[in-house]
């Protein structure tokens, strides 16, 4: 369990203590194709003791989604092209995973260790989230691919367990994704329900000394950061946290809403224009 707390300010002095509390959920078991997260995340809950309120938050890691919705391929029944061969011969990665990212993503850049995708869900990431962590046995030879649509994955989740408990809650689905020219990997959202994905500033907010600011909050990105440091990568098996004491507006946001899509076309299109 993690607590952090800070003040809000509100009209007039700092008076207030706002806290958020993060909480790993125990005991989730490993998943398989067609199991219902939903009802396995409640249940887990339940049995541990962890209630549900309005305006909680969960974070879902995609590796369990993918799983769930049979999103894992085995290696042995991919034929890598001729291209997919080529890009694997300059970036050093699987040509088997490479065909992949093609059929999941479309290819920007490839150099040694690293290969930069555009995925079809419409955000640039490195190997197009594929993933060989956590999927199975070594000799299974499986990787993960990312939820075909997370928006809706997360919307299917929060639908069980409202249509359970009668509570309204927010569902985040995030990803460890990596981003050219920053070390290592960061939790990003990649699906989102009952929730906003994006908190915008008023027309007359104002910073502490009174000058106006243009705000706009990646807020499903930061949840996923956050739920992040308590799911771990590797052997942690902590695939959900709960978040409490969230404070945000009703709003029904989406992945979409997170993604600069005019300017990542406008700058793709500068980019082939320029290698021409």
């Amino acid at each position: 369990m993690l607590q952090t707390g800070k003040q809000q300010r509100n009209q007039g002095p700092i008076n207030l203590q706002y806290s958020v509390k993060l909480t790993a959920i125990p005991n989730i078991p490993l998943i398989n194709e067609g199991d219902d997260l939903g009802a396995t995340i409640l249940k887990c809950a339940r049995e541990n003791e962890i209630t549900l309120e309005n305006g909680d938050v969960l974070v879902v890691t995609s590796k369990i989604v993918s799983k769930a919705e049979g999103r894992l391929m085995p290696l042995s029944l991919v034929q890598p092209s001729e291209t997919a061969q080529e890009i694997a011969r300059v970036s050093g990665k699987d040509p088997r995973i490479v065909e992949l990212m093609m059929q999941e993503s479309q290819i920007i850049n490839a150099e040694l260790g690293i290969v930069e995708t555009l995925h079809r869900l419409g955000f640039i990431c490195t190997s197009a989230g594929i993933d060989r962590a956590n999927t199975g046995k070594p000799e299974d030879d499986k990787v993960s691919l990312l939820p075909l649509n997370p928006d809706e994955s997360a919307q299917r989740i929060r639908d069980t367990i409202s249509q359970a408990t009668g509570k309204q809650i927010g569902i985040i689905i995030n990803d460890s994704l990596g981003i050219k020219y920053r070390v290592g990997s960061v939790g990003l959202a990649i699906g989102v329900a009952g929730l906003p994905a994006v908190l915008k500033g008023t027309v007359n907010e104002t910073d502490l000394y009174g000058k106006k600011r243009n705000v706009n909050i990646s807020f499903a990105d930061e949840i996923a950061a956050a739920g992040s440091l308590l799911m771990g990568q590797s052997n942690a098996g902590l695939p959900v946290v709960l978040i409490q004491g969230l404070s945000y507006p009703a709003g029904q946001g989406k992945l979409a809403d997170l993604l600069a899509t005019e300017q990542l076309k406008n700058d793709l299109a500068k980019k082939m224009k320029g290698s021409l």
